[in-house]
């Protein structure tokens, strides 16, 4: 199903229609649901990083004003592997009851030993695993204790890879960081009277998905269930749907026969429910005397916590280089690692691009140009096979963002070498480039009615984040109705309206857009021929026109309403899974040309006396095909800018190494910029309407801390690493180049 090529409002700005309802208030979220009769939920969690229950005491606890419900989650013998592992929950009639009931459950544990930072589990190699399974259970590679160890070589590596090259060799990383979901986690469960029909509001980023999970956890069909999730306060890809409060909030209601509210209090949000893993290395890079990087060393390390595995994609775009890489996975009692907005991306882009730069400087040449000079080149097999693919134009592609991005950010006027800007307080300015392959076409359903009082409503399963997906389905079916968006009604969000993927990958977009576009052109043909008798003519001879249809043979124009009376009694229905043949799809429902590519520059000024970085300045120029809203493509790529200067300057995860606690779990000690923190950010589009959608949530995160950290290495001269870049890490960085 070809896209319109004459766009109408399709890549225009367009106002999101659920701002109103959100700026006043008047958007419930899961927080906002209170049904009658409703009782209130909590969870027990382990207070240490690594403990086996003895016995579990909750007799007296369950004697307690308000107490109505107790279910078990972990038994007396099972070991906890995270301070934050789920022991029991209860359930009571206010919140303050089930602090109380909370507080007089007595459980006693076996304390075993446990790591926490990533430097003390590496230190003690040979130590016991204490995240359960040992290295052996991970998979591949060799270890022993907390840490996997794999070893690869690309490129033709040989021992003489960095023979006549120049070379430079640094240390980089970046720390762990929580999601920080402004809406935690949680759910409010009701079933029906004869306990057979559940309805569930959550804040998730799998409506349907979330259904199917239940469903399973609570022995009923699916179809026995109601998912519902209107509006949503942030993911990032922390909340798919298969949550232990799930399962445990729908037993606990079924047991009460009443309404259980199960939402999770900061403390919980951060340190129990997802975190961007860490990642460390040493990285030896080299060049030829005229720029051509030719050979690249890694050994890095990183963790995901209790989980498995924590990949790395080194090097990070840039392709033919010669490589050999040692990666360490060090799993620690903490919380397992969840996806973070473009998975192991942000991490590859700053373990690669910020050595380039170094390396950059050690040429002596301008860091565009070396990036210009080692840029992929098109794959013309690639390009041969799939016109529009992102190997078959990926380097047209880079050249003409990076050629926009040093016009918007006057690079040619501000770059400067390393170290140069004079002053205590200094200016720099960096650059960084990233991809991200898009998940394509996952076959969402979509109903479109048109009604003879001429009102339009457009129903999906769907959820919208907070990107603005509601505004898409609306501005795809105005589109091919002639409408306004404005005319158009969008019910979301709720698992009865048909299948839905998870909105992770950037694939929500995608795979929303193009059924919309089949449904709307189906509805419209339909409409068409349910009218044409009507107005005494084949249903060939009539079009839609902004606003009117038109009778071809003689330009007769109807307004809208006034052709949608003509149905009589009849209302037009259609219904629509899947795409078809969108431009940008290839067998198997997959985008073709799924790839996309960005690049960022930043601005920043050092305060060399006291160490404080402000980002002053901001350039992302960010392609994602064929561009639906342009006004919610920029607001998700400032978004991403700013959630790249916060883990650039501010954020980071204090864990505590007696305890094995978070010091910092709440929003006073776990710093974010405020709004005087952030930068001014221009976002240039490059919209690519041939290539059909392919998605935005992912790719602009990517490359803002590696082009925030090369700002602040051409401001100062000095890597500050690794991230968070704070004011103790700029002072330290200084002082090592004065030699004191």
């Amino acid at each position: 199903m070809p896209w319109p090529q004459n766009r109408r409002i399709l890549g225009t700005k367009v106002q999101r229609l659920d701002g109103p309802e959100k700026a006043t208030g008047r958007a419930r979220y899961t927080f906002d649901i209170n049904r009658p009769g409703m009782l209130f939920a909590k969870i027990l969690r382990s207070p240490h990083a690594h403990a086996r229950i003895r016995t579990i005491d909750s007799a007296a606890a369950q004697k307690l004003p308000g107490f109505r419900a107790i279910q078990n989650i972990a038994k007396p013998g099972a070991e906890l592997y995270y301070a934050g592992a789920e022991i029991l929950a209860v359930c009571c009639d206010t919140e303050e009851h089930c602090d109380d009931v909370i507080h007089a459950i007595r459980v006693d544990y076996d304390v075993l030993p446990h790591f926490v930072k990533e430097q003390d589990a590496k230190a003690n190699p040979k130590a016991a695993s204490t995240v359960g399974g040992g290295a052996g259970g991970m998979g591949g590679g060799a270890g022993g204790g907390n840490i996997q160890t794999t070893t690869a070589t690309g490129g033709g590596w040989n021992a003489k890879s960095f023979e006549g090259l120049t070379v430079h060799e640094g240390n980089y990383g970046l720390a762990v960081i929580t999601h920080q979901c402004l809406e935690s986690h949680g759910l409010v469960c009701e079933w029906d009277e004869k306990q057979q029909n559940l309805t569930v509001w959550s804040s998730t980023q799998a409506v349907p998905g979330t259904a199917q999970g239940l469903a399973m956890a609570a022995g009923v069909p699916v179809a026995n269930i109601k998912s519902i999730c209107h509006y949503m306060g942030g993911g990032f890809g922390s909340k798919f749907g298969t949550e232990t409060e799930n399962s445990v909030c729908a037993q606990l209601a079924r047991t009460t026969r009443a309404p259980v509210k199960l939402m999770l209090d900061r403390a919980e949000e951060m340190t129990c429910k997802g975190m961007r893993p860490s990642a460390f290395g040493r990285i030896k890079i080299g060049a030829t005397a005229k720029g051509d990087i030719r050979a690249l060393e890694a050994e890095t390390y990183s963790s995901p916590g209790t989980a498995n595995a924590a990949q790395l994609i080194l090097p990070y775009v840039y392709q033919n280089i010669a490589n050999s890489r040692r990666a360490e996975v060090v799993r620690l009692n903490t919380q397992a690692s969840r996806a973070w907005r473009a998975p192991s991306h942000p991490q590859s882009c700053t373990l690669t691009d910020q050595p380039v730069d170094d390396l950059a400087a050690a040429l002596n040449i301008n860091p565009m140009d070396l990036r210009l000079r080692n840029l992929p080149p098109n794959d013309a097999n690639a390009a041969m096979k799939s016109p529009q693919s992102w190997n078959g134009i990926r380097n047209t592609v880079y050249r003409a963002e990076i050629e926009i991005a040093r016009k918007l950010s006057q690079w040619d006027k501000k770059w400067h070498r390393p170290g140069a800007d004079p002053g205590p307080i200094k200016s720099g300015i960096g650059m960084a480039i990233h991809t991200w392959a898009g998940t394509g076409n996952q076959n969402n359903a979509v109903r479109i009615t048109i009604s003879n009082d001429g009102s339009v409503l457009v129903q999906s399963g769907t959820q919208d984040l907070g990107t603005g997906n509601r505004t898409v389905l609306a501005i795809v079916t105005a589109e091919i109705l002639g409408l306004e968006v404005s005319g158009i009604t969008v019910r979301i969000g709720e698992s009865q309206f048909g299948a839905a993927s998870a909105s992770g990958g950037s694939s929500t977009c995608p795979s929303v857009a193009p059924t919309t576009l089949a449904c709307a052109t189906a509805a419209r043909t339909s409409f068409l021929n349910a009218i044409a008798g009507r107005m005494n003519t084949a249903a060939a001879n009539l079009t839609i026109e902004p606003g009117v249809v038109v009778n071809t043979t003689n330009n007769t124009r109807t307004p809208w309403r006034q052709a949608c009376a003509m149905l009589g009694q009849q209302t037009i229905t259609q219904n629509q899974t899947g795409g078809g043949t969108d431009t940008n799809t290839a067998q198997g429902g997959r985008a073709a040309g799924g790839g996309v590519g960005g690049v960022q520059i930043a601005e920043v000024k050092v305060d060399t006396e006291t160490g404080v970085i402000r980002c002053t300045n901001f350039v992302a120029v960010q392609d994602c095909g064929l561009v639906v809203n342009r006004l919610c493509c920029e607001s998700q790529v400032a978004g991403a800018v700013i959630m790249g200067v916060n883990a650039s300057l501010f954020e980071e995860r204090v864990m505590d190494t007696r305890t094995g606690r978070q010091c910092n779990a709440d929003m006073e000690f776990y710093k974010l910029g405020a709004i005087l923190d952030m930068p001014n950010i221009k976002v240039h589009m490059h919209d690519m309407p041939e290539r059909g959608v392919i998605g935005i949530g992912e790719p602009p995160t990517v490359s803002t801390m590696a082009a925030i950290g090369n700002a602040v290495f051409n401001a100062i001269g000095r890597r500050v690493a690794p991230m968070p870049m704070t004011p103790d890490k700029v002072l330290a960085a200084l002082a090592a180049k004065q030699g004191s």
